[in-house]
């Protein structure tokens, strides 16, 4: 083999090697995080914070909680609202509010709106074996010059709640050429939300 062709196959063979270090870099700490008191189990890559608070809708109190990593300018991120067994006939108003308020204030000075990514099938249940369909969205956030895609998921909680899951990424939009929909159909964002799994 002559010396050219030597090193054509080096980088070749070097190419995939590269790739396979940026995708484990330790940036991303990935780490399963089991949240029994939200009944959920989700692949962060990193150490999650934490934050807890109470919103108001029609008078009535609703806790949310809210589990996010930060990776330079990427932000993963998991809000549960728990609906209680009262207000279970309620959830669908509910998540239409939460839905308005999100687009209220992602800075879009023309009528927002979400767009649909792609239909998903997602694992639930303790097994993991059991699907529940949903949809995947995007939405731009002008302002912060930025995009962020998400997933709403409502499942059974403790003691006849509802849980009503939102799992999020934003991410940084600055990079002209790019779609929304390749910022975030990136590997460790799909990794992301496919290894949510609520109970």
């Amino acid at each position: 083999m002559s010396r050219s062709a030597e090193r054509l196959v080096l980088t070749i063979l070097a190419i995939p090697l590269i790739f396979s270090i940026l995708a484990c870099s330790p940036k991303f700490d990935w780490r399963t995080i089991k949240n029994d008191t939200l009944s959920y189990t989700a692949l962060f890559p990193g150490k999650p914070q934490s934050i807890e608070r109470t919103i108001s809708y029609q008078q009535q109190s609703l806790k949310q909680f809210l589990e996010f990593v930060k990776i330079d300018d990427d932000v993963f991120a998991i809000m549960t609202t728990q609906i209680p067994a009262e207000m279970t006939n309620q959830v669908q108003s509910i998540e239409q509010m939460l839905q308005a308020v999100l687009l209220q204030q992602s800075g879009q000075t023309n009528q927002a709106h979400f767009y649909r990514i792609k239909d998903v099938n997602i694992r639930v249940g303790s097994s993991s074996e059991a699907k529940q369909a949903t949809k995947d969205y995007y939405l731009n956030l002008p302002d912060s010059k930025r995009v962020m895609r998400i997933r709403w998921v409502i499942r059974p909680g403790l003691d006849n709640s509802i849980n009503l899951y939102q799992i999020s990424t934003i991410r940084s939009s600055a990079a002209k050429s790019s779609t929304p929909e390749s910022l975030l159909e990136q590997e460790n964002i799909n990794i992301f939300f496919d290894e949510f799994r609520p109970n």
